[in-house]
This record gives structure tokens, sequence and C-alpha cells, in this order.
């Protein structure tokens, strides 16, 4: 006899049923579609000199080789030293005797990369700014970006001792590090030029065709590009330069770049609580990236060459906190790491669907907040006070767990809410699935049901999954921090609830199993503004 359901059950079964229609994913385990370059795995600072070798910063590097969350790293000052905010930043390592003769001293340089390549990283060596010594003494400041940059800008006072001094300090490393080891770094000279009078870009040029003839010299297969710009009107010239200009060095047509570094933010520090209302989104990364794939079609030759963001962040203006600008409260919350995941997979669609792959995302944070000894103060940090990783550290920890190869997506209903990154090795399939709008207040509340279809599975074969969840409650040092009543520091606290909160905490176990093709569906309760990792594998 057939079973009669009352209009309410039937209606809720109904409605469950759209949702799960709506709300579909299904992941094709079997279909490969590209690698997982993990480009994402890097982090700099203006101050990475200074506190990679302070405890903090020590700290966050063992983390990072501890975790596998990074993989370069890039600062500023490689050649200068000067003083911020009361941070030395940069190095000394040039100066000249009475007689005008060159001094090199790489000790401390030395010992930072020392630090870096001992838990995995790599650096990013950037061969700026021009040492006292070498500065002429007259130079117009950066005018660029209008966010309290004070570099002058300007060629050395003489070509050949910079030229001399580049091609030291590439030689001393492969005598410190072995060729081997520094063929896997990057080279670039300078840092955002477009802050250059406009009338000094060709001066520019020059630094780069000769930087370019210094690092090639001593070992050919180097890798060195540029410009490391953030507009548009500054790349074009200078990769017209680099393609069809005169080299200032060898006279022909042309210079090497191995890549192109460009930096892109959600805004401009400078716009902060200002009309109107600027909201970071992931389609302006997006939008620039395609904008910049158009540009470089007038370039053919260049078709090939790696694409760098190697500055990016949800605000910039480093040294800002959200005492004075609340809406950067996103940088201390889970707002961040959820705009990466968003991040993440925009660029590997724009890979797939464009064929323009991003090498390197490299975020711009690193450990000034716990060398202070300051909680979340909303600066673009990785570590907050007592060496707790902040949030956007904990997405970078969840991104680690993806897998070498990418797998086939197919969503259902386009939603710019929800996404899915799909990953898979011999032993397991990763997948890490997001509940994400930019314009999701912090404290959004509700939740979708997520329909998820494997395929390409073991025929009735068992599985164990885990979940791994970002949200308000789960693995978030930050809502943590505000449980225990927002203290200013560390010292007179336990850091245990802290701790616990950043150690990706697996919150739920369950069982798949598939049918006779190999195929098993499932639903997620996913809340909004929350992601979850799931790690699927053979049951034993």
């Amino acid at each position: 006899m057939a079973t009669k359901l009352s209009l309410p059950l039937l209606f809720l079964m109904i409605f469950s049923q759209a949702l799960s229609q709506e709300n579909h994913f299904e992941v094709k385990t079997n279909v490969v579609v590209g690698n997982n370059t993990e480009f994402w795995k890097a982090a700099g600072s203006d101050h990475l000199f200074y506190h990679s070798l302070k405890p903090a910063g020590r700290n966050l590097l063992k983390r990072m080789g501890k975790t596998n969350s990074h993989h370069y790293l890039r600062s500023h000052h490689t050649f200068n030293q000067d003083t911020k905010n009361g941070v030395i930043r940069g190095q000394n390592v040039y100066s000249e005797d009475p007689e005008g003769n060159p001094i090199y001293d790489f000790s401390n340089l030395n010992k930072v990369f020392r630090a870096y390549v001992e838990n995995g990283i790599k650096p990013i060596v950037e061969y700026d700014y021009l040492p006292e010594a070498l500065t002429r003494d007259k130079g117009e400041v950066s005018k660029g970006n209008d966010e309290g940059m004070t570099m002058i800008n300007t060629g050395p006072n003489d070509w050949e001792k910079w030229s001399g001094l580049m091609k030291a300090t590439t030689q001393n490393f492969i005598d410190e590090f072995g060729i081997d080891e520094v063929r896997t770094w990057y080279f670039e000279v300078w840092n955002e030029p477009d802050g250059w009078p406009e009338k000094e870009w060709e001066v520019f040029y020059k630094m780069y065709d000769i930087f370019v003839d210094a690092v090639t010299s001593v070992d050919s297969k180097l890798k060195v590009g540029g410009p490391a710009c953030y507009h548009e009107y500054f790349l074009k010239p200078f990769l017209s330069h680099v393609v069809n200009g005169t080299n200032y060095v060898t006279g022909k047509k042309g210079s090497q770049i191995d890549f192109i570094s460009y930096h892109i933010y959600g805004l401009s520090g400078k716009w902060l609580n200002n009309e109107p209302h600027i909201q970071p989104q992931v389609q302006r990364f997006s939008q620039s990236v395609l904008w910049l794939k158009r540009l470089l079609k007038d370039y053919p030759s260049l078709k090939d060459t790696e694409f760098h963001i190697n500055e990016w962040g949800l605000s910039s203006n480093y040294y800002r906190t959200v005492a004075q600008y609340p809406d950067l409260e996103y940088r201390n919350s889970i707002s961040s790491p959820l705009f990466l995941f968003k991040l993440v997979d925009a660029l590997y669609q724009i890979e797939d669907n464009y064929n323009f792959p991003t090498s390197l995302l490299l975020y711009w944070g690193f450990s000034w907040e716990a060398d202070e000894d300051e909680f979340f103060k909303g600066k673009r940090e990785l570590l907050t006070a007592g060496n707790t990783p902040k949030p956007i550290q904990t997405g970078f920890e969840m991104l680690a767990q993806l897998q070498p190869k990418r797998l086939r997506v197919l969503k259902s209903k386009k939603s710019s809410r929800l996404g899915m990154i799909a990953t898979g090795s011999e032993e397991k399939k990763v997948l890490l699935l997001y509940n994400y709008e930019e314009s999701d207040k912090e404290q959004v509340s509700g939740n979708d049901i997520i329909n998820i279809q494997l395929s390409g599975l073991e025929n009735k074969f068992n599985y164990k999954v885990e979940s791994i969840v970002l949200d308000k409650k789960s693995n978030n040092t930050y809502q943590s921090w505000i449980t225990m009543g927002s203290p200013k520091n560390s010292k007179s606290i336990d850091l245990a609830t802290l701790k616990k909160a950043a150690t990706l905490d697996v919150s739920q176990h369950f069982e798949l199993e598939t049918n006779a093709s190999g195929e098993v569906n499932f639903e997620i309760n996913l809340k909004r503004r929350s992601a979850q990792i799931l790690v699927i594998q053979p049951k034993n």
C-alpha cells in the first residue's frame, strides 16, 4: 500500500530537493584539469629584513616551513637602510673607503636568507634601493601612490659601481647557498617604479638593463624580471622597452625578462572611511588580470612569460589600524582568508578559461603585530601578539591541504557566494568549499545547503571524510580573542585558547559509500561567511 505524505512534509521534501538542485557541485574525481601550482604560497613585507630575525619572525618562518604554507618571501630595502615608524628597514651592504673603493658586507643579508632557506622558503631578491654612497644628491621622492612613500627615485651616481654591487651580491648568494638553490630564486630591480617622474622612466629602463646584465653575467640561468609596478600606464612602455627597445648594455634589441610582476590591492588605504564607501572585491582582481592579459597580446614574444602578482591585499597602507579605520577589521577577521579562497578560485578559473595562469600571488604582511606584542591591530600581518596566527595565516594553512592535481568541478548555478576548489592525489581527494560574499557583514547569519556529487571513485567502496571548518566558532583566532575580552597583549593571559584555535581542528567525521558506478551524493550545511576543507580517503 502506498504511503501518504502530509502536505507540510511533502512541501519540505520538495523545498529540500530544490535547495540541493540549486546549490549543486559535481566533482569528477577522475578528470584532471590542471596542476595545483600552489601559486599563492608567498608573502612579503617592507620590514621583512628587520622582522625575520626577531623571535616572532623566526617563529613564523618555522611555522611556514612546518605547515608548508609559504614557498617565497619578498622584501624591499636590500641595498639601503632607513627608518620608518621607528623600525629599521633594510640592510647596510655597501660603503666605500676613503679612496672611494667599494666595501661589501653581506653578513646580515645572508643570515636573513639562511633563515628562509632552512625553512624551505625561497627569496625573491629586490636589488633596491640605492645605498647612501651611490645616491645622487638630488632626486625626486615617489609620488605614485600618495600613501607615504618617501624613497628617492633616481639612478645611481656611479653606474659601474652599482653594477659591481649587484654582481658581487649575486656571486655572494651562489657562494653562500649554492648555484642549484639560487637558480630557484627570483631577482628584481626596484619596487613600484611607477612612482618615478615620467621624465626619469628612461633612467629606470637603463637600470633594468644593467641589472639584467649584472645578474645573468654571474649565471645565465638566474631568473630576472619586473617591474613590480601597479599602473598599466607604466607597464606598457616598460614592456615596449624590454621587447623592442635598444638595450642600454648590449645596444641590441630587447632585454631578458623571465617574469612580469604587478601589484593589485582591493583598495587604496587613502580611500578608507571616506565616501563613497569602497568594498574590496575579488572582481577587482579578476578585471585587472584580464586587462593585463589583453595588454600582453601586444607582445607575442612574452606569451609564456611567468605572471606574478607580487603584492596583494584587501587594502594597501600597511601601518593603518582599526583604531583610526574600523573598516580594517577585515584584516583581523575571517574575511581575509575567505577573500583569499575566492581569489585563488577566480585566478584558477582565469587560467582554465582564458589560458592565462598566475605563477605567483604574494600577500603583503608578516609579523609586525607579534613583534610589538599587539593583538589584532588591523595591520596586514600574518601573525599577531603571542605568536598567534591571524585568520589569514590560517587560510594559507588550509590551502596547503590541497593536493597536487586540480579536478573538474561542475556547478549547477552561477553564484558569486559559493565556490569550490577540488584537488586530488593517489591517496586522497581534498575539496575546499567556501560561502562568502564580499558585502557580507562581519556577523552575517544564515546558511546554504550544498549538494555535492562525487563521480569517478571506486565502485561500491567506503570512504572516510574529515571536515575542517572555518567560521565564527571554528579555527578562528580573532573570534576567540574577542571571546577572551580582547586583551591588548599576551603578557598576562593564557594563550592556550588561541593556540587551539590556530591548529586546524577537525570539526566532523563521517563516511560515504559509492554506488555501482563509483558515485556518491551528500549534503553539506555551509554557513554564510564560512569555508570547509573536506578530506576524503579510502576507509581502512
